[in-house]
């Protein structure tokens, strides 16, 4: 029972970063939008850098920013959604116990396809904001990030054998 409810908040903490993520995102819009703009443009990668990648025109920015903010809250609503789910099944035998957990893993496997995929491969890779200052500090958190979604995603999916 006690690791069964390690599982749930482990995910619903997960699920409230991801809605102060995007609440914090959405509250400084601006400065957001500043990021994504440089990043897309390569304005500040090294001299030599392939800027055929670059992504124009900007203002496609907007878009960008309220399609991260859409997918940050949708993985905050499966993560908290997604434990309420589990805890209400904690009691339950192992396969009931598993099938709550469905709704968790979808959350998890969006933000490591967000993180990673997104920002990590996209931003870090393809727009080189690793070249960046301002884009490396991102890349960094982005990896960092991704990497404990694929942990938790790990850790909730561990089979229940038996009934604790």
């Amino acid at each position: 029972m006690l690791l069964r409810l390690i599982k749930v908040l482990v995910s619903f903490a997960f699920g409230i970063f991801a809605a102060m993520v995007c609440f914090n995102n959405f509250q400084d819009s601006p400065a957001n939008l500043a990021y994504i703009e440089t990043i897309i443009s390569m304005v500040d990668t090294f001299p030599t850098s392939p800027k055929f990648r670059a992504f124009f025109p900007l203002e496609a920015a907007p878009t960008f920013l309220i399609i991260i903010l859409a997918i940050q809250g949708f993985i905050a609503l499966m993560l908290i959604l997604g434990s309420a789910r589990m805890l209400v099944s904690i009691n339950r035998p192992a396969d009931a116990f598993s099938r709550s957990k469905t709704t968790v893993s979808v959350g998890y496997c969006i933000a490591i396809l967000l993180w990673f995929g997104v920002f990590v491969v996209g931003a870090g890779e393809w727009f080189l904001a690793w070249q960046s200052e301002l884009g490396r500090g991102a890349i960094n958190t982005s990896y960092n990030i991704s990497i404990i979604a694929f942990l938790g995603l790990i850790f909730v999916n561990q089979r229940e054998d038996h009934y604790e």
